[in-house]
Parts: structure tokens; sequence; C-alpha cells
């Protein structure tokens, strides 16, 4: 049968005492005992005897302190390998939730039993840690009714930042570093994060009927006033002049424009955020459409996604097409 840690450190210190009690024995009686004896075969074998038993039991209490030794590197190995893969799973879950921008009532509930492991397995100053990350969470999940709640910029950015100190402390409680991570870099890694996905705006203005305007509003703008140049039009007409995914813009797998239904579908399955063609200036984008374009057996709705590299594609399109572009 195994010995268990704390068996071993008990059996090491009664060896340890018992190596006491002869040690002081021999140091009081032996030169007594030795002298009674008066030498010779008897006083060596007495002599010997004492110094196999000493020998003995201090090789019992090395082997035991090799134990003892062997089952804390044991028990430390498989700790460290437990911590690690808890605060990955800790930090894979935070990862599904803001990846999205989305915290669910599945996420959240995600998170219970890591934090019940990690008051198990983690540091004072660990679980500390990602308690903070925890409370803004369901913070967060708390502001708004709803099963599924959109994470503003601001409170997304407060979170990586809390993420980021948790992930430090999980340096120190794994043992990979004594040290905090030093204030510039936590401040250049939380300065990334908060600009991670974010792109440099190109605010180029284009002119349409003598007024400048923004590279959406400028395709918006062509393509109704082709559409109202040629009344009567039909969906197959206008995708002959104007494809839906042109060969001049084939990596814009969306396409340039989508029927009303088509529309209203991805609004309806992505969520309040996903408004990606023009509808509607207002917040109710089921019920309003004084921007959908109608042809003669079709509503429309144009694509409001345009970079500059797409844009200039379009205007050269449209020229070669003879639509009117200025």
């Amino acid at each position: 049968m195994k010995k268990t840690l704390k068996e071993t450190r008990r059996q090491g210190w009664l060896t340890l005492l018992a190596l006491s009690v002869i040690a002081i024995t021999v140091y009081i009686g032996f030169a007594p005992l030795f002298s009674l004896v008066g030498g010779g075969v008897a006083g060596a074998v007495i002599g010997s005897s004492f110094g196999a038993i000493f020998v003995i039991i201090l090789t019992m209490y090395l082997l035991n302190k090799q134990t003892e030794i062997e089952q804390e590197t044991k028990k430390s190995e498989r700790v460290f390998d437990e911590k690690v893969r808890l605060y990955q799973q800790i930090l894979d879950i935070a990862r599904d939730i803001l990846i999205d921008g989305n915290l669910s009532e599945e996420e959240i509930n995600r998170l219970p039993f890591p934090v019940i492991r990690l008051q198990m397995l983690g540091a004072d100053e660990t679980i500390a840690a990602f308690q903070k990350v925890f409370a803004k969470l369901n913070a967060v999940y708390a502001e708004t009714d709803g099963d599924s709640i959109n994470i503003s910029e601001n409170d997304r950015n407060e979170i990586f930042q809390m993420l980021s100190s948790f992930a430090g402390v999980c340096r120190k409680d794994l043992g990979i570093s004594d040290k905090d991570v030093s204030e510039k870099i936590s401040k250049e890694t939380n300065q990334a994060i908060a600009n991670s996905g974010k792109k440099e705006r190109d605010y180029t203005k284009y002119s349409f009927d003598g007024k400048k305007l923004a590279k959406n509003r400028y395709v918006w703008n062509v393509i109704s006033n082709f559409i109202n140049e040629n009344p009567g039009m039909t969906l197959n007409e206008f995708e002959k002049v104007i494809n839906r995914v042109p060969s001049e813009l084939a990596e814009k797998k969306e396409g340039i424009w989508k029927t009303y239904d088509e529309a209203i579908e991805l609004f309806v399955s992505k969520g309040s955020k996903h408004k990606r063609h023009f509808i509607t200036d207002t917040k109710d984008v089921l019920s309003g459409k004084e921007l959908v374009l109608k042809l003669k057996d079709e509503e429309i709705c144009i694509t409001n996604q345009w970079n500059l590299r797409q844009i200039t594609c379009f205007v050269e399109m449209i020229k070669q097409k003879g639509i009117r572009y200025e």
C-alpha cells in the first residue's frame, strides 16, 4: 500500500527522533559501557553494533526523505498541470464570450464550475483576480433584459484589462516568474488589445449631383439615380447591368446588393449590430423602408460596407457601363 505524503513525513520524524535518542544514548553511555566491558573483542562487538544500528537508522531516514521529496515532486507536477489546464479553460471561455461581442446565458453559465475549481487549486491572489472578471461579466449581463447581451467597447476593453491582470497573477502562481509584468509592458499590451480589430478609417468623400458623400452613400445615390432614370426596370434587367457580385468585386462575397427579404433575414439572424444594408435611417429596421430601392417586381437594399479599393473598382465598373457617376 502506498504511503501518503503525511504518513511519509511522520515516519521521517520518527526516524529522526530515533537517531537523536541513539546519538544521545551513545554520547552519555558508550564510554562507561566500554570501560565496564574492558575493551577487547566484546568492546569491538559493542562498538560495531552501535555503529551498524546508527547507520541503518540513518539510511532509513535518508530513504524516507528521498521518498518524501519524490512525492512532493509528483504532487507539484500534477498540481502544476491541473492549474495550467484550468487557467487555459477559463481564458478559452472568456475568449468565446468576447470574440463575438455577445454575452449569452449559456456562456455566463459556463464560468461557475471553473471558478469553484479555481478555489481548489489557485492561490488567493489568482482567485481574487478572476473574481473581478466574473463580477464584471455578471454586471454586464444584468444591465439589459434578454438572453443575449451586446458587450460595449468600453466594457470589452475593461474586461480585457482584467483578464490581462489575471494572466499576470497566473504567471506568478505557476512559478514562471516571481515578478509582476512591468507597468510599461502591461500598458502597451492593453493598448494593443484595445486597438485590435480596428482599422484606420478612410474619410474620402465622393461627389455626386454636387454633394460630397461618404463611400457607401455615394454608391447608394449612384444606384438609386440609375433606377430612377430607368423606371419599370425588373430585377432581371437590373442584374444584367449591376450584378449582385460582379467579377470586378469578386472578393466582396456579400455582394453589392440583396433583395429586401434577404437583407431583413440577415439582420434578424445576426442581431441589431448587423446593419450591413441601407434599409432605413431610423432604429426600427423592421418597419422603416425609406432607403430600400424599388424595381418593378422587387425591392433591393444596397450594402453599406465599402473599403477604398472596393469603391475604386465600383467607380471603374459603372464608368464602363455608361452609368452616371458624378
